[in-house]
């Protein structure tokens, strides 16, 4: 478990990060500039904060008030680096055992050993970091940061350096690997696909500050504020007003849009905004009778545009009429895979009806900021 509540400036820039994560795996995700890898480095030691107190497990490792400042050699924390710092004239070996080369010969190699055996390294033992693939090279900075046991693993952003194909397979291998670990796993990353697959936990950062915290479904599709929805791709956001508020539903409007929402806790005339992602817009086949979950918020329109993605499409759809008023020629996006896009003849048909599932509207109170 982290506990974390820090202060530091560094010129005009101020980071102010309080966080409390259980055991799993924790993504701090956001923007380039948004205070993540310094939040890292005072966690590890190479950053002293200018006040603040940060513990793993019960055990203090920063205190400002109690003048407690732990060497990073003394904190457990294991880190793993962006370009993974590997030492280029060591070899694997030495590599992995560089930070217990304190302890007894024979423990060394046991853990040594035990580090190629679990990060599948047999055979590359002898080589040096430039022998070695990119993942390999992974691994073996990760057995480097795990071998001395740390209570904590700390990942800055280890994809940032390599290329889109080579970063989609070692997700994977990343992932198996941290699944089978029993220690708290903090990764820093600005991709929001990357902090979700490969997460539990996400905490949305910004101007360093932490704007939500919690389960990353939960993150994803609950967004707390309007700037989280804008961080986590919710493009489909807009403002409104509740011009209903029953035991089993909200009633909204947006300009000439009507929109049927899960019930909450707002009042009749209260101003909010909502949001739908753009996976959850669903096209509604004229020759399907449409079910339960599709029956709400249908509108009539056309798609006036579209982006390909190889395997997927996001479409740019324009209501009928000119019910958002917004500043732009469409009102909505929409994602589908591309075998949906082709089977509905999208190429070619271009008129449809739309439903924003009512489940999938979700109001942000505008006291939850901007």
């Amino acid at each position: 478990m982290l506990e974390l509540e820090v202060r530091k400036r560094l010129g005009g820039f101020t980071l102010d990060v309080a966080l409390s994560l259980g055991d799993g795996r924790v993504a701090i995700f956001g923007p380039s500039g948004s205070g993540k890898s310094l939040t890292l480095q005072c966690v590890a030691g190479l950053l002293r904060p200018d006040e603040g107190r940060i513990a793993v497990n019960g055990r203090v490792l920063f205190d400002s008030s109690r003048g407690i400042d732990l060497r990073p050699q003394d904190r457990r924390v294991g880190y793993l680096f962006q370009s993974y710092a590997l030492f280029p004239h060591m070899t694997v070996e030495q590599n992995i055992g560089y930070g217990i080369h304190s302890l007894p010969a024979s423990e060394r190699a046991r853990r040594v050993k035990g580090m190629v055996e679990a990060m599948r390294l047999g055979g590359l033992e002898c080589r040096r970091p430039s022998e070695l693939s990119g993942g390999q090279q992974q691994r073996v900075a990760l057995a480097r940061a795990l071998v001395t046991e740390p209570d904590l693993l700390l990942l800055d952003e280890p994809f940032s350096a390599l290329d889109s194909p080579i970063r989609s397979r070692l997700h994977g291998e990343l992932l198996r690997l941290l699944e089978g670990l029993s220690i708290t796993t903090v990764l820093v990353t600005h991709d929001l696909a990357e902090a979700y697959t490969l997460s539990q936990v996400m905490a949305v950062f910004e101007g360093g500050r932490v704007l939500q915290v919690g389960p990353r479904e939960e993150v994803l599709r609950r967004p707390s504020s309007r700037t989280v929805a804008r961080l986590t791709a919710t493009k489909n956001l807009f403002r409104g007003t509740v011009v209903g508020s029953h035991e089993d539903r909200l009633e909204l409007r947006s300009g000439r849009l009507s929109i049927v929402a899960p019930p909450g806790m707002y009042r009749e005339g209260e101003a909010v905004d909502f949001c739908i992602r753009p996976e959850e817009v669903m096209l509604v086949r004229p020759s399907v009778e449409a079910g339960a979950a599709v029956r709400d918020n249908q509108y009539r329109g056309e798609v006036v545009g579209e982006i390909a993605h190889g395997t997927s499409f996001t479409l740019l759809f324009k209501l009928d009429g000119d019910p958002l008023r917004l500043e732009r020629d469409y009102d909505l996006h929409i994602h589908i895979p591309a075998h949906v896009y082709y089977r509905l003849g999208l190429d070619s048909q271009k008129a449809w009806t739309v439903s924003l599932k009512r489940e999938a509207v979700h109001v942000i109170g505008r006291a939850s900021g901007t």
